[in-house]
């Protein structure tokens, strides 16, 4: 039989012993030189070795898939194969503090003794307006003053010292109170200088300090840093409008803020007494309001004086003859209390006689079959009922909270509308009850 080249070079390498690189090498040979030898064979030949052909083709893949099995295990030499690695998914592995960093301390009792703080302007002294704790996390923290001795009595050098001592900080115990400001040791001192105009115009000057405290451009922090200067500056009355200016530059201090340079009024800063303690009464009403709803007669009394005591007035004319008069005790033992008292009265003369509970229930809370909300709250101003209201004529010092429901004035029940309005005034520093005026229509 006559052999193919392919199957004399395929005796030849069965008759060697070559080593597997040159194993490796002579079929790479054999192959090429069979594809050679392929290519120059004519389309005839190739028709007619069609079939001879295409078994050859056939073989040529068997023997490749042969000697790849056979040389194979000997390329790799005993001790060199490569194991077979089966990746496991790693372990999730608890995440441990860095030890290089100390976490931020968190305090364990948040002190909100600032927002019951009061400071008396003096002449011989100045105001610090820094943000305070509070209770509602969702809103920004309020201003509150502290003082600071400064006895001069030239303007400018009262506006410089106050700013000097804001720039500063609070100290460690007004810390612990709850005063908070961006402004700290690093920024003590960091003034060029201010310049009060003829116009009334306040340029105060700053050696720049945006390196110092970065997250001051944030827009929460920008809001509470001009806020505490704003009011700071405003105390004096002098001041009309202000301007801030990094190293004379004006541009360049609220371009820190991603701000165009501006002035502010100082008047939308200034604070008179009854702003200062907003948020305090707010929120001592709030807890006052739902103490009285609820009857608990006990908490109410505890926010009334021990010499002044309660004083309830049917309408808005506090003052009148028809008021009643109660200890701190006697409302504290209003829940067992059964004695009837005049809580109201109408043009004919009828009078609504009850007891302490009775009046929650069926002239606070209810008018028949009217329930009232009291979902309007207005803050030492109102304009509700038929009598003058004469609280700041008999309490000139006071400031009131009202609670006002208002009914539709196209309805039926138009004349059913009623205010309560929580009168405190401030006695040793503290901020007592001292009335509870009534407001409705008197028909």
């Amino acid at each position: 039989m006559k052999r193919s080249g392919f199957d004399n070079q395929f005796q030849k390498l069965n008759q060697i012993n070559l080593t597997e690189q040159e194993s490796s090498q002579v079929y790479q040979q054999v192959l090429s030189k069979y594809k050679t030898a392929n290519k120059r064979k004519t389309t005839g030949i190739i028709f007619n070795h069609f079939i001879p052909g295409f078994a050859t083709i056939a073989l040529l893949i068997v023997v490749g898939w042969f000697l790849s099995d056979l040389l194979q295990p000997s390329i790799n030499q005993p001790g060199d194969e490569t194991p077979i690695v089966v990746e496991e998914e790693p372990e999730e592995e608890e995440m441990e503090p860095e030890m290089d960093e100390e976490p931020e301390s968190i305090p364990e009792n948040i002190s909100y003794a600032c927002m019951e703080s009061y400071v008396e302007p003096r002449p011989d002294s100045v105001l610090v307006y820094f943000e305070c704790n509070h209770s509602d996390p969702l809103s920004y923290p309020p201003v509150r003053a502290v003082s600071r001795d400064m006895e001069s009595d030239k303007v400018e050098e009262r506006i410089e010292y106050a700013i000097l001592q804001l720039i500063e900080g609070p100290s460690e115990e007004e810390k612990e109170d709850g005063y908070l400001s961006i402004f700290n040791e690093d920024t003590a001192g960091l003034l060029n200088g201010i310049e009060l105009q003829d116009s009334g115009h306040l340029i105060v000057d700053f050696v720049d300090f945006s390196k110092i405290i970065p997250n001051g451009n944030s827009s929460a922090a920008s809001m509470a840093m001009l806020q505490s200067l704003n009011t700071t500056i405003a105390q004096f009355e002098d001041v009309k409008t202000i301007e801030y200016r990094f190293d004379g530059s004006c541009e360049q201090f609220y371009g820190w803020l991603q701000r165009t340079c501006q002035s502010f009024q100082a008047d939308d800063y200034r604070m008179d007494a009854g702003e200062e303690h907003k948020e305090l009464l707010l929120e001592r009403s709030d807890i006052l309001f739902n103490h009285l709803m609820a009857k608990e007669w006990g908490q109410l009394a505890n926010n009334i004086h021990s010499e002044r005591g309660l004083v309830y007035s049917p309408f808005s004319n506090v003052g009148d003859e028809d008021d009643l008069h109660f200890t701190k005790e006697e409302v504290r033992a209003f829940h067992e209390n059964v004695n009837l008292y005049s809580w109201s009265w109408d043009q004919s003369g009828a009078e609504f006689m009850a007891t302490p509970n009775d009046f929650v229930e069926n002239l606070l809370k209810t008018s028949g079959d009217y329930v009232y909300e009291y979902n309007e709250i207005m803050y030492n101003d109102s304009e509700m009922g038929t009598m003058i209201n004469t609280i700041h004529d008999v309490y000139p010092n006071a400031i009131y909270v009202e609670y006002l429901d208002e009914s539709d004035p196209n309805s039926m029940d138009w004349y059913k509308y009623q205010a309560l309005r929580f009168v405190y005034e401030e006695i040793d520093e503290e901020w007592y009850l001292i009335a509870i005026v009534r407001g409705a229509h008197n028909p």
